[in-house]
């Protein structure tokens, strides 16, 4: 699908603009160097809700400017993360799926460990029906005028979701004088993004306000190639408007609204499984598929020798030598051919994929008062979506024949057929429909003041929301599968009174399944910086929190009454069941906790800062909603609780042209929230959610701006991490009895025990540099050009660190001139066209199920965009 003459032609594009560039080197008039004029720029953040110079604030911050943004193309979370070591954003099996990992903390369920706002308002949420963090940090902003990533423990400044750093998005406040803006994003692949605005006062000093559109279309790298439908397309549109208003020194009101709407064809996902089907591969009364690629057959029962054993034939012929399969090794080649997502039934097209809409809107009074200021921020935020997508990620068919039936009484010699039987595999076909109406509200007061050798600050905050899901995953038979055969085995294993009722959908069955998550948060916090002399301050933060959370949801079962269309009974009387309305179950909890956090740092000259941190974290419990089904009757799990010791330096040497920043900390990890799989009384695989006992992580950071000169920025970047479970076993999890068969083949032991094991997608090395030349030509324009790579290591895809995506680096070029008014920037992204997969979830599948039980072993591989070559106009007026 890549365009090579496209490709090629921006190729030559980028060597004639060296080419040019260098022609005139000899034609420009540059500065000399001298003086200030190549300084580090000194850069002003927010991070502890005050104006402070990054150099003096004692936490761990990377820092992206607006003109970073703009040239870079940066608007939303996943380009951040490119471009700042240590942090990765991911988006698993549904764009609401969405994954954060910063310092190699990651998620696996639920909130997100990272705190993701806007203009200081928490808009981190989590998904009900999937693992994720919600569709809250899939934003695509306007108007940005920097981007903070904050690290470690900040529950005491940021609320309730820092529990290992935020994220946080300012925007630009209107100004005094008349400013517009208009520009075009667009790349060879027919991306297309346009934005305009205008800021201008209204009235003079007083009043000002801004005004901004963007439209963004994209038909995506891939194509499905069953369907020849685009993947990753968007077609995204949305305004903002703000107001900026002084009618006085001592007071200022912030009002900002936006709009979006946006629609998502589906991902280009390869799936890789550990059982494939086969034809006449297993036998027996469900054809048990053949051994994937890039699986291992691996010992279930304790010491099962499993040379030459087809994986799973023990459930067919109750041997004791239990053996199944797991992916392994490197899984980070994939490509366009492989991916096999199936078209909806309903229309012959590809599944719908994801629309979303959302509304923010925000209000930020601040007062001087006497000594004091005072802030008022209020918020509202809204976002309804829907998803309709292939849930299965695969498109074949099912393997379906006859056996023979031997003579059991025959005579000595060659075995005697009687008969012929049908057998057929089973598997699923799934769609996720599935729709949510989300309702934020906040309410923060803060109130700061200085006494003597004392700043301090306090505030309180109530955050609410309303999350309504509307889950309708409809399952159905896989074609080649033989419904009366299947009907008849499943019925044997089946009580006797549902046997009436057993029909198996062969065509999408709907069973909306209604969930309700209300949450309500109330915290208050102070911070305290406490000058103990002219160079030494100790600061003490702390958050009282708690945090109510009310599930409601209707005992219904994707599987049970949606795919094998039993209906729910009251079994009481077995031999006349009666039919009823299924149970509307409800789940209520209440966490609380402090999370404090303090720190001395040293003004130990005048260009080096060095700071002691110990902070903690705590994400509260909740229950287990991402199971395919609405039953809340079990699958609670507790509060996660998190202590970080870090130290640091912040330094700016050789007369402020070389700025080198250090941290290294260490994690003490207690009840890290899980999901893990596990066998319902059918035994089938279902997914969970758990605490794991005690886990560590330890690491560094390393960061270098260098400017030899008024043209020459170098910037580097380094974060090492090692991360360790030291305390989890799943048979514990069911009071000593045995472990799951996935948790038995991914940690070799019995029990399940991963003890040992690295963090999920925690790369032990990331890291980032940056080559920059900026130059001037003699008619006062000018421009730059920039190589800039980033880099991980290899990152594992399950607990048991049997399957990972490789190392990788992505280098990217960028150049631009300057006029008055236009910028134009050319920039290759991918430049050296690395094709491996960055991103990748591990999961079963429900494709093929062996025996009929067995969900195998199976990991979505998201495909990476290819080398891309492209062009960004901005004409200011």
């Amino acid at each position: 699908m890549f365009n090579r003459n496209q490709l090629s032609l921006a190729i030559a594009a980028c060597v004639s603009v060296q080419v040019t560039v260098a022609q005139d080197i000899q034609e420009r008039d540059v500065a000399a160097l001298r003086g200030n004029d190549f300084l580090v720029e000194e850069v002003i953040v927010t991070a502890r809700k005050r104006e402070e110079s990054l150099q003096t604030v004692p936490v761990a911050i990377d820092v992206l400017s607006a003109s970073q943004l703009d040239e870079k193309g940066i608007a939303a979370l996943d380009g951040v993360a490119r471009y700042t070591p240590g942090l990765d954003f991911e988006t698993g099996l549904l764009p609401n799926d969405t994954r954060i990992t910063l310092r190699g903390l990651s998620s696996t369920r639920g909130r997100s460990n990272v705190a993701i706002l806007v203009d200081g308002v928490d808009l981190s949420s989590e998904s009900l029906t999937t693992g994720g963090s919600g569709n809250g940090p899939n934003l695509d902003l306007m108007d940005l005028e920097r981007v903070e990533v904050v690290k470690g423990p900040q529950s005491a400044l940021y609320g309730r979701s820092a529990f290992a750093g935020a994220v946080n998005y300012v925007t630009k406040r209107p100004g005094d004088s008349v400013e517009s803006r208009v520009a075009v994003d667009a790349n060879e692949y027919g991306y297309n993004k346009v934005q305009a605005g205008t800021s201008m006062p209204i009235i003079d000093g007083v009043l000002g306000a801004s005004f901004s559109l963007a439209k963004t279309e994209f038909d995506g790298y891939y194509d499905n190639p069953n369907t020849d439908g685009d993947l990753g397309a968007i077609d995204s549109e949305g305004l903002a408007a703000a107001l900026y208003w002084t009618p006085t020194e001592s007071f200022a009101a912030y009002w900002r609204s936006e709009y979006t709407e946006s629609n998502y064809t589906q991902r280009p996902i390869v799936q890789r499984r550990a059982i494939e089907t086969g034809a006449e591969v297993g036998g027996g009364q469900f054809l048990l598929g053949a051994l994937g690629d890039y699986a291992e057959v691996r010992a279930i029962s304790d010491g099962a020798n499993c040379d030459g054993v087809t994986p799973y034939s023990y459930k067919i012929t109750g041997s004791p030598v239990e053996c199944g399969a797991i992916l392994v090794g490197d899984l980070g080649s994939a490509n366009e051919s492989e991916i096999d997502l199936s078209a909806d039934p309903a229309t012959g097209r590809d599944f719908a994929g994801t629309e979303v809409r959302g509304f923010r809107t925000s209000l930020e009074l601040s007062w001087d008062v006497a000594d004091l200021e005072v802030l008022s921020l209020t918020a509202l935020n809204l976002n309804d979506s829907r998803t309709q997508d292939d849930f299965d990620r695969a498109d074949f068919s099912l393997v379906a024949s006859q056996q023979p039936i031997f003579d059991p009484n025959a005579p000595p010699g060659p075995p005697v057929i009687i008969d012929w039987q049908d057998v057929s595999q089973f598997g699923i076909n799934a769609n996720s429909d599935t729709s949510f109406d989300l309702k934020q509200i906040s309410q923060e007061f803060r109130v700061s003041g200085s006494a003597d050798k004392l700043d301090w600050q306090a505030s309180a905050l109530y955050w609410t929301e309303s999350m309504d899901a509307v889950m309708n995953q409809q399952w159905w038979l896989r074609d080649g599968g033989d419904k009366d055969y299947l009907e008849s085995v499943l019925a044997d294993n089946l009580p006797f009174f549902l046997v009436p009722y057993l029909d198996l959908a062969t065509e999408p069955r709907d069973l909306p399944i209604p969930m309700t998550r209300d949450t309500d948060h109330l915290s208050a916090a102070f911070s305290l910086n406490y000058n103990l002399t002219d160079t030494l301050r100790l600061t003490a933060e702390g958050r009282y929190l708690q945090e109510d959370i009310d599930y409601v949801s209707v005992a219904l079962d994707a599987r049970d009454n949606g795919f094998l269309g039993l209906p729910v009974l009251d079994a009481s009387n077995p031999f006349q069941p009666q039919v009823i309305d299924p149970e509307v179950q409800t789940y209520s909890r209440s966490d609380s906790a402090f999370v404090p956090r303090v720190s001395v740092d040293w003004q130990a000259q005048d260009n080096l800062m060095v700071y002691a941190s110990i902070a903690d974290g705590f994400k509260p419990g909740g229950m287990t909603t991402n199971d395919g089904n609405g039953d809340i009757s079990f699958g609670e799990y507790d509060p996660e609780e998190l202590t970080v010791y870090e130290a640091g330096l912040k330094s700016n040497l050789l007369e402020n042209r070389l700025q080198l920043n250090g941290s290294i900390y260490l994690y003490d990890y207690t009840n890290q929230q899980l999901s893990y799989f596990f066998q319902d009384m059918t035994g089938q695989t279902r997914t969970g959610v758990t605490n794991a006992g005690e886990s560590s992580l330890q690491g560094m950071e390393l960061s270098a701006v260098y400017r030899p000169s008024v043209n020459w920025t170098f910037v580097a970047s380094y974060v090492f991490t090692d991360s360790e479970i030291e305390d989890y076993t799943t048979a514990e999890l069911t009071d000593g009895a045995s472990a799951g068969p996935l948790d038995k083949m991914w940690t070799g032991t019995q029990d399940g025990d991963y003890a040992g094991k690295e963090f999920i997608n925690s790369p032990k090395d990331a890291g980032l540099l940056s080559i920059r030349y900026d130059g001037e030509f003699a008619n006062g324009a000018t421009y730059f050009t920039e190589l800039l790579g980033t880099y991980e290591s290899k990152r594992y895809l399950d607990r048991g660190n049997n399957a990972w995506l490789p190392e990788y680096w992505l280098v990217d070029f960028q150049g631009g001139v300057s006029f008055d008014q236009l910028d134009v920037v050319f920039y290759v992204n991918n430049l050296l066209d690395d094709d491996k997969v960055k991103s990748g979830l591990s999961n079963v599948s429900f494709a093929l199920m062996p025996a009929g039980q067995v969900t195998p072993h199976s990991t979505d591989l998201i495909l990476p965009d290819p080398r891309t070559a492209g062009l960004r106009l901005s004409y200011n007026f």
